[in-house]
């Protein structure tokens, strides 16, 4: 069927204050004919490569991005409420999480969720409104053949992201519509390693004639800054030829250090010369979309480069005049000093995270040090943030370029089409350890008596607060390779052969053996069904005075296969696949 060696690639980058889609055909799948969708209800005429992730609601129904009205109640930054159980890291700003997960929403009090909707309903809702323009734009696009054209959807998530929040993003695109037709897929891509897969071809193509193009063994890394977060990935170039290929070099890194975090500076700031009757103001005088807001987002791009070096004025309705606090007719006066201090301590995490990884890399091979950083995404667009990366990475005595993408903003939706038609990442780091909750036997004085139990298959006591760890933090991951768990379970006469196992993980360096300690997390329950694996897979032990007793014991392995943003479970037995082990998180 030709239809089968012919479909569309759609990227999806749900970000957390800005939305993109790309598309490509696989009959031209080179990177020249990516299509950015920059056309947008509530735009008009004019074309913008992003639409805001901000969804209202009414009685009349749902409105998003620009379509939402100048009264409208919006709501945003929901997407970092999908992975409130992240751990937290040295590099968030603290205007962009709080120290209680559980009071999340607290951090975006002028824009808290919908009254009754929890942070993936609300994606969901965001997602299908996305959805249904994608499918009409497409419907205009493709007139005839999009009826019969599967389409591979290639959503993207943060690189520090839990298997939770990948799998309750891919979870909401699902339920918005995503892979409603039949044959259409979605596959999961982390950010930055679709930036990597734009970057790289582009350079590489623009290059190629050039003194200096890509040459193998060289170290680069992507630097991923947008409005929630910062995602770092440090990868070795492997081959240029006949394929571009490139291997994860260091476990990247990254926080919520977006510019979002600059934007509440700023709003902080304002209140702090406005003073109490701030407060007063309505949410939507302060909203992303908002007049007050768009005069601030100019300023911020202005920032930084050649053609402003004074003051920027931003209006800000009728507030009383106070010359001393810059306030004058209706307008606030900022300063290069005032700007300096709204981006400065955002700018500095950015820096010192790309500095880590730098360091990361030099540690794990010094003779093959980092040649250029890419530079991406929305806050990755800023002039200051640019010069003072350049100026940071001269301080260290680097040798290193500093590169900011044509299309810098649409680097990861553009990555992730590329991505879905032909990944040039091949490996990857794990960005933990993983290990199954596993019972050993018992030893009195080692164990806890509380953990014990006696199993019904052999009689002996074991305790189940221990941690078997099957791959390690740093290791290589990519599609060949399994890490194979092996299982054994006993089961009762009359025990229904589904069975439950903890899958934990662990960030440190040197993962302990209990699965009660603090540095262990939960990732989540794995199910299997057992009860389609032959019965030379069980062991059985009779018992009683007619033998009615029958004790079994199953003997498996769970092969995982953890990708760029998801993870993947199969059920094996001597060699066999028994269907896919189910994860709960």
């Amino acid at each position: 069927m030709s239809n089968e060696r012919h479909r569309l690639v759609v990227g999806v980058d749900f970000g957390t204050t800005y939305s993109g889609l790309a598309y490509i055909h696989t009959t031209e799948p080179d990177y020249k004919n990516i299509e950015v969708i920059d056309s947008w209800p509530g735009r008009g005429n004019t074309n913008h490569a992003k639409v805001p992730t901000e969804i209202s609601y009414s009685e009349s129904g749902a409105t998003w991005g620009y379509d939402i009205p100048p009264n409208g109640i919006r709501h945003g930054f929901f997407k970092l409420l999908l992975d409130v159980n992240a751990a937290a890291t040295q590099y968030d700003n603290p205007r962009l999480a709080t120290s209680n997960p559980q009071s999340m929403e607290s951090s975006y009090a002028n824009i808290p969720l919908p009254a009754g909707k929890t942070a993936a309903e609300t994606t969901t809702d965001y997602l299908k409104l996305l959805y249904t323009h994608l499918m009409k734009t497409l419907q205009q696009r493709f007139i005839c053949t999009l009826y019969n054209t599967p389409i591979q959807f290639v959503l993207t998530t943060p690189a520090i992201w839990s298997h939770e929040a990948q799998n309750a993003t891919c979870q909401a695109a699902k339920d918005a519509g995503f892979t409603s037709r039949a044959g259409d897929t979605l596959t999961m891509v982390s950010e930055p390693e679709a930036a990597a897969s734009y970057c790289l071809k582009e350079f590489y193509h623009e290059r190629s004639n050039s003194d200096s193009p890509l040459k193998p063994g060289e170290r680069i890394v992507i630097c991923d800054a947008g409005g929630g977060t910062a995602d770092l990935i440090t990868y070795t170039v492997e081959k240029v030829s006949p394929m571009l290929s490139l291997c994860e070099a260091v476990v990247g890194s990254g926080g919520k250090c977006g510019s979002v975090a600059v934007d509440r500076a700023f709003l902080s700031l304002l209140e702090s010369r406005i003073g109490p009757s701030f407060r007063g103001w309505p949410a939507r005088k302060t909203a992303p979309q908002s007049s007050l807001m768009r005069s601030f987002d100019t300023a911020k791009k202005e920032f930084g480069t050649t053609t402003r070096t004074d003051f920027w004025r931003i209006p800000v309705g009728y507030v009383r005049d106070d010359p001393k606090n810059g306030i004058e007719d209706g307008e606030l006066r900022l300063t290069v000093a005032d700007m300096k201090g709204l981006f400065d301590p955002i700018v500095k995490q950015v820096i010192s995270l790309v500095e880590q990884q730098v360091r990361d890399s030099n540690k794990l091979d010094s003779s093959n040090k980092v040649s250029t950083i890419f530079l991406v995404g929305g806050f990755g667009e800023s002039a200051y943030l640019y010069k003072e990366m350049q100026a940071g990475v001269r301080r260290q005595s680097y040798h290193i370029r500093v590169i900011n993408p044509n299309f810098s903003w649409s680097a990861v939706v553009r990555g992730s089409v590329l991505h879905g038609v032909q990944g040039i990442v091949h490996t990857r780091k794990l960005k933990q350890h993983y290990g199954m909750r596993l019972g050993i036997e018992f030893k009195p004085g080692v164990h806890d008596e509380e953990d014990s139990y006696i199993n019904p298959f052999d009689e002996i006591k074991y305790t189940r607060d221990n941690v078997k760890w099957v791959a390690r933090k740093g290791d290589d991951a990519n599609n060949e390779k399994v890490i194979s768990i092996p299982c054994v379970n006993s089961f009762l006469p009359g025990n229904k052969r589904t069975i439950k196992l903890t899958l934990v993980g662990c960030k440190f360096d040197n993962p302990p053996r209990s699965a009660k300690h603090w540095m262990v997390d939960t990732l989540g329950t794995v199910i299997c069904d057992v009860s389609m694996m032959p019965p030379s897979a069980f062991q059985v032990k009779r018992s009683g005075a007619f033998f009615q007793n029958a004790v079994s014991r199953a003997s498996y392995t769970i092969d995982m296969k953890v990708g760029s943003a998801d993870l993947e479970l199969d059920l094996m037995h001597a060699g066999k696949s028994y269907g896919k082990a189910r994860i709960e998180y």
